[in-house]
């Protein structure tokens, strides 16, 4: 009975790997990008009818497995991976199966918040002793004591209208591109409804030097304000109401024989409301 019990046992052992074997069979292959590239470090889950196990890819995208031979699901995921599931019927097991997966892109931020504050426009101001030695050979030219990044000159060709830049921009004749507006107490001296319709200033004819307060800058952008013309700034002169002597005289000279004369009167008048 001893024998009979040991050869069975030794028949079934020989016998069931044979019988696994043949019921069984091995995958194998490599998990690539939509750009051919090998994707190592994926998660690959295994789905039978019956278990369901994972494997990691290799560092070359690389897998390998046995699974019985009955239909499978495999489902690739992982980092920043859209997960994909590939099933495969027993006739289309293979040791060179090409997996092919998409990548996403994670979010940065679950959610962006934008917050704005309004842009003051900065003030300059220049007060008169800028203006007390300074030789004028065109009244135009007080743009070139403010310092704040205005250059003003004429169009090709003599008495013609002064062409405004500032900060690298052609405002042409003032009022292009944003404009500057140019004010002398609290009266515009570049409007759209003055020549080519784009501000005309002209020169500043009717300014002195000498009557010149002080200069208020707006270095923009565009003021609620003054409005029209303001997006690269405003330019205000406010001019004295009185002199500090009754009589002034001035004569001044320069290069090129460039002279210039001032005479101003401010007498004390009573009863003037």
């Amino acid at each position: 009975m001893k024998i009979i019990f040991t050869t069975i046992l030794t028949f079934l052992t020989l016998l069931i790997p044979n019988l696994l074997a043949q019921n069984s069979t091995r995958i194998s292959g490599v998990v690539v990008s939509g750009q051919n590239e090998v994707v190592p470090n994926a998660t690959i889950a295994i789905v039978t009818g019956t278990a369901k196990r994972t494997i990691i890819t290799d560092g070359e995208g690389f897998f390998s497995f046995e699974v019985s031979k009955e239909s499978i699901l495999i489902s690739v995921s992982g980092k920043n991976i859209q997960e994909k599931t590939f099933p495969l019927a027993p006739e289309e097991f293979s040791t060179n199966l090409r997996l092919v997966i998409s990548y996403i892109i994670a979010p940065i931020h679950e959610e962006l918040i934008i917050t704005t504050a309004t842009l003051e426009p900065s003030i300059d101001r220049r007060n008169e002793k800028i203006y007390e030695n300074t030789l004028f050979s065109r009244d135009d030219q007080i743009f070139q004591t403010l310092d704040a990044g205005i250059n003003a000159g004429q169009h090709e060709g003599g008495g013609k209208s002064l062409e405004i830049r500032r900060f690298g921009f052609n405002l042409d004749h003032g009022g292009v591109n944003g404009g500057l507006k140019v004010l002398t107490d609290n009266i515009q001296q570049n409007q759209g409804t003055q020549g080519h319709g784009q501000g005309y200033l002209g020169s500043l004819k009717s300014l002195s030097p000498e009557l010149v307060k002080d200069v208020e800058i707006l270095n923009g952008p565009f003021s609620a304000q003054y409005g029209d013309f303001s997006g690269l700034g405003v330019v205000h002169i406010k001019q004295r109401e009185e002199l500090e002597q009754q009589l002034t005289v001035r004569l001044q000279r320069g290069s090129y024989n460039s002279f210039r004369s001032f005479l101003g009167f401010s007498p004390k008048l009573k009863n003037i409301a």
